[in-house]
């Protein structure tokens, strides 16, 4: 089995590890990169005594299947024209060589999900991936009664024995429940009682999980040097010139003298590899042009100096072609004075989901496409002059949701009762975040736009059947397509896929989708086929995308070491191993 398509793995010296073929070992020997793996295992010897205590389980993750939530091998990289710090997938750096050997092949590109700048990161270390614990299935917590034992639940990070190897351990989503069919549709997933008594709906997500599994559009914190002498090209920009002013870079005020409404759009303004090419070379990149968003992750930039010869692996850094609609926009709002309104409007497919709040009250009121959804309004903590929030607003799964210093004023959110389920892109698509102040005097900063999560058809396959020709190789004629809506919309997508689920069994989907061997791309080896006796152990007549009940391990619930981080002077002992280095706290976190 490919580690490339997600499995956890144990870290070397935990007891009970599972047999390994000799290719297994060797690989995972060559992941430890002289011994740092162990190193790091005996730095946090004594958290494994303590959680050992109550049935926790340790894993190493060593593949990108469920990045961006939990990251397997990778490098982790500056942008040297934005300074965003992004990830990319380097588990191919540790695949052994058909021969037995090493290959000692680097990931040498890496592309910035932020700016699109493409930067050689051959000399870059590639550390290990996130190791995590997990707690086993069925556990009853001590000191914890009142919680009751542990199970998993849909939307839950799993792991489990994959049914065809039951001795390699998979980790993976839990999406599909048992006596329900799941379906996966232009990127969105909806399940339907197996019985055909009830319609297919949206599976919703608790707004941790959601969060969780957002990956980044923009950073406005992190504009590309390269254009930050020209206007044309930011990304933020008044809809009306002089609508809304820019006193200091990435801070955004609202004309005083402007009646109405003021609105700023965010215009996704990325530059293919044709404009970084010009700019390199000292000269123009061209009239900017808004494109649709997609499902775009630095993560899969990897590309190894042999891939240039590789059509479909060389476009990687640019061919990651499925629309998104579904975002969450974020910013720092300072009220400098009460009174006025504020408005955040997030489209998808022309439809536009809105947070309108009067800074007066501090009321909040939810819409979408003009009219209003769930309560009336909602108390917010915008009251008060010269106070910076945190603001956030969703528009994710036909929920909207806000957020205000970290509070929920509308819950869990309010799904729109008019949602009308897969829908393709419109011009509206190409600004689809926008931000509108009537007679306010409030400023906005840190703006952050970030997608859901697309959960393709096929792993590896785009989703739709006439997409070929020049955008599939040619990046300019790609880029061209993202920036005309009426020409995307002629795309065809595949038919949706059902997966019927028994009772006693479940549906596993990794995060990220485009590259993660998960439910989809599984088969039945294990299943004993009677015109073949020499095959299969199984006569349950599983589909190839359940996992029974009985193979699941447990649920992942933090991750205890990500990576140590290097710091000033980075002395290179090692290809991968760079001093002094420190554990990387910010990066331990729980699991969503």
């Amino acid at each position: 089995m490919s580690s490339r398509w997600g499995r956890a793995s144990r870290p070397a010296g935990w007891g009970g590890a599972r047999a390994e073929t000799g290719a297994e070992r060797a690989a995972e020997v060559r992941r430890s990169r002289g011994g740092r793996d162990s190193i790091e295992s005996f730095v946090i010897v004594l958290m494994a005594f303590l959680l050992w205590s109550i049935q926790a389980e340790g894993f190493v993750i060593p593949t990108g299947s469920m990045a961006p939530t939990l990251m397997g091998r990778h490098k982790e990289i500056t942008c040297p024209e934005c300074g965003y710090v992004y990830t990319v997938n380097a588990d191919r750096e540790a695949e052994p060589d058909p021969r037995g050997g090493d290959t000692h092949h680097r990931i040498t590109w890496g592309t910035c999900e932020n700016c699109r700048f493409e930067v050689n990161v051959a000399t870059a270390p590639s550390f290990s991936g996130d190791r995590i614990y997990v707690m086993k299935q069925g556990l009853s917590l001590p000191f914890f009664e009142r919680a009751g034992q542990v199970r998993l639940r849909r939307w839950d990070v799993a792991v489990f024995k994959l049914p065809e190897e039951p001795d390699i351990r998979y980790i993976k989503r839990l999406v599909g429940m048992p006596d329900e069919v799941l379906r996966i549709q232009v990127g969105d997933v909806w399940v339907a009682p197996k019985s055909g008594t009830g319609p297919f709906v949206r599976p919703l997500r608790s707004v941790e999980h959601q969060q969780a599994m957002q990956v980044m559009v923009y950073d406005d914190r992190h504009r590309p040097a390269a254009l930050a002498g020209d206007p044309a090209w930011r990304r933020w920009a008044p809809a009306e010139p002089g609508a809304w002013t820019e006193p200091v870079a990435g801070r955004f005020v609202p004309a005083a003298s402007a009646e109405g409404w003021s609105e700023l759009r965010y215009r996704h303004l990325v530059l293919s590899p044709e404009q970084w090419q010009a700019i390199r070379q000292g000269r123009s990149p061209g009239e900017p042009r808004p494109r649709l968003i997609t499902d775009y992750s630095s993560y899969n930039t990897d590309v190894m100096p042999h891939d240039r010869d590789a059509p479909l692996r060389a476009a990687r850094p640019w061919f990651q072609p499925h629309w998104v609609g579904d975002l969450t926009l974020s910013m720092r709002l300072t009220v400098s004075r009460p009174g006025g309104r504020l408005r955040l409007d997030l489209i998808r497919a022309g439809r536009v989901g809105r947070c309108e709040i009067d800074l007066t009250s501090g009321e909040a009121r939810l819409s979408c496409g003009g009219r209003p959804v769930g309560q009336p309004a909602a108390a917010t903590r915008l009251l008060g002059p010269g106070e910076a929030h945190d603001l956030t607003f969703a528009n994710v799964d036909g929920r909207l949701t806000l957020w205000v210093d970290g509070e929920l004023p509308f819950g869990q959110g309010l799904c729109d009762p008019a949602d009308p389920g897969p829908a393709a892109p419109t011009a509206d698509d190409l600004t689809p975040a926008r931000i509108s102040a009537e007679g306010a005097a409030v400023a906005i900063e840190q703006l952050v736009l970030k997608r859901d999560a697309y959960y393709t058809l096929e792993p590896s396959e785009p989703d739709y059947t006439n997409l070929g020709g020049d955008a599939r190789f040619d990046s300019s004629a790609f880029f061209r397509l993202l920036s005309e809506p009426e020409q995307f919309r002629r795309l065809v997508c595949r038919e949706p896929r059902d997966y019927p689920i028994a009772a006693g069994r479940y549906l596993m989907l990794g995060d990220n989708s485009p590259w993660s061997r998960d439910a989809r791309a599984w088969g039945r080896i294990d299943q004993i086929d009677r015109s073949r006796p020499d095959r299969g152990w199984d006569d349950s007549g599983r589909a190839s995308w359940e996992v029974p009940e009985g193979l699941l391990v447990g649920k992942a619930f933090c991750v205890y070491w990500p990576h140590l981080q290097p710091v000033w002077p980075r002395i290179r002992l090692a290809e991968d191993i760079c001093l002094p280095a420190f554990p990387y706290i910010e990066h331990m976190r729980w699991i969503r």
